[in-house]
């Protein structure tokens, strides 16, 4: 039966070519067998049987009203995208120990690929390790005068009344102090002393005791109050200057410590957060090379156990799931330069025929470039079955003027002969009419109808050209 419908639609299409040819030859270049027939009156009607109906696998379909826009055609290219297309490089000097991944894998962002030992690496880390110990030391040492500046203040705020010695010790056991305890404390005892002999014999009343007794008593107590208050004087100024001293000395570690990350994170080229874990010193000089978005790998440049230097490319990744559409506008097409970033247009490749891709409007030109004499153009065009690749050639659909409102047919509903354009309108069952129409607009897959069919009516979309044949063979009997 397969056989017997393609004898059906072939052998027609066959005897119609020879037949034409027959007469073309005889007559020395006539016009076709079709414009003879027009001229004696042609059948404009076409009914075929049904096997012939089955084999064409005709469709039909009414016209139908939709937007279409004017449009410049211009040759472009499949590329990668620049900012998905990178080469990975190596941040210093060192040896790849080892690849963990070959041409043509799928790696995920941050995925290690390889893993490079670099001293310059390990250096750089020590030093940010010794960087944060000098830190903490400084911490430590900043809080300590910062708790002894604080307890100071509270004891000699308290010894402004007059206290008792075993209390004050008391109260004061668990406080830091540093050796200033020692010294205020002592003083403070000390001139309390002086101060309960001297008003002892006063009380006692002159009579047995020696004014030399008194006077030198008085002196003691004078002495001791004067030894008090500079005890008090000298640790609150010791104790402020130390804190001050250690408060700049934590300031000092801590710009240290960040010129350090600084020096690091600029050695990697990332952030520092993104260094790995620096507590193993015995892996301070590995540093896995890890990939920055989800990609192909489409070439490795080393292998393992080669020395790689600064800069040195180490893989070649793409993510092809968003490509770019490179074309250029030259001088006969610029009135579609009206087209803004944001703007879709169409994208038509041999690669993939019959079907009409969708990209969107990256970047367009300011300048015309002095050898090509034309305006680049960028689009972007989601790649997600990975069919397109970079290099293929495409054609780019640029929108040309405002969109309008017409009656619209598929292209393969018109067909023509001999400079009369046509469709084949179906009036019932197996039975069709050859329609003269006047096209318009063309846009791919659409044609603009100007006249010669109506909204209604049943139109042949699918097999136009099996009835355009079958019609020829009938007009030549």
């Amino acid at each position: 039966m397969k056989r017997f419908g393609f004898l059906l639609v072939v052998g027609p299409l066959v005897a119609v070519a020879g037949f034409a040819g027959f007469h073309f030859w005889n007559s020395g270049g006539a016009t076709p067998a079709l414009a003879q027939v027009e001229a004696a009156g042609p059948r404009d009607h076409l009914t075929i049987t049904e096997e012939k109906y089955v084999a064409a696998r005709l469709e039909a379909a009414s016209p139908m009203r939709r937007e279409l826009r004017s449009v410049r055609i211009v040759p472009g290219r499949i590329e990668y995208n620049s900012t998905r297309h990178v080469e990975v490089k190596s941040p210093f000097d060192g040896l790849i120990r080892r690849i963990d991944i070959k041409v043509g894998d799928r790696v995920t962002e941050g995925q290690v690929m390889a893993v490079v030992d670099s001293p310059e690496l390990g250096e750089g880390r020590a030093d940010v390790l010794l960087r944060e110990t000098d830190l903490q030391q400084a911490f430590n040492e900043h809080e300590w005068w910062h708790s002894i500046q604080a307890n100071l203040d509270e004891l000699l705020a308290r010894l402004k009344r007059p206290q008792e010695i075993q209390q004050l010790e008391k109260e004061f056991a668990d406080k830091l102090l540093g050796d200033y305890r020692q010294q205020v404390l002592t003083a403070y005892s000390r001139m309390r002393l002086a101060e309960k002999l001297s008003t002892n014999v006063k009380s006692a009343g002159e009579a047995g005791v020696s004014i030399r007794t008194v006077l030198e008593l008085g002196s003691a107590r004078d002495t001791t109050t004067a030894e008090y208050a500079a005890a008090c004087e000298q640790a609150t100024f010791d104790v402020k200057q130390k804190h001050l001293k250690a408060e700049s000395a934590m300031k000092n570690a801590e710009r240290r410590l960040a010129v350090a990350k600084q020096r690091l994170s600029l050695l990697v080229n990332q952030p520092y957060e993104a260094v790995d874990d620096l507590g193993n010193s015995n892996n301070l000089s590995i540093w896995p090379v890890k990939a920055p978005f989800t990609a192909t790998v489409e070439e490795i440049l080393l292998a393992p156990k080669e020395r790689v230097q600064t800069a040195q490319a180490l893989f070649q990744l793409a993510d092809t799931s968003r490509l770019w559409v490179q074309a250029q506008i030259r001088e006969k097409d610029w009135s579609a330069l009206a087209i803004v970033p944001g703007q879709t247009v169409s994208v038509q490749t041999p690669a993939l025929p019959g079907e009409t891709l969708s990209a969107t409007i990256s970047f367009v030109g300011r300048t015309v470039a002095m050898e090509t004499r034309a305006v680049p153009l960028t689009a972007e065009i989601e790649n997600p079955n990975g069919l397109l690749r970079p290099g293929m050639i495409v054609r780019v659909l640029i929108p040309d003027g405002p969109a309008r409102e017409c009656l619209t047919l598929p292209k393969s509903a018109v067909t023509s002969n001999d400079g009369r354009t046509f469709v084949f309108v179906e009036t019932g069952p197996r039975e069709y009419h050859l329609r003269d129409v006047t096209v318009g607009l063309q846009v791919e897959p659409w044609v603009e109808i100007v006249s010669g069919v109506q909204p209604g009516d049943r139109v042949v979309t699918a097999g136009a050209a099996i009835l355009k044949a079958e019609f020829l063979l009938e007009a030549e009997d």
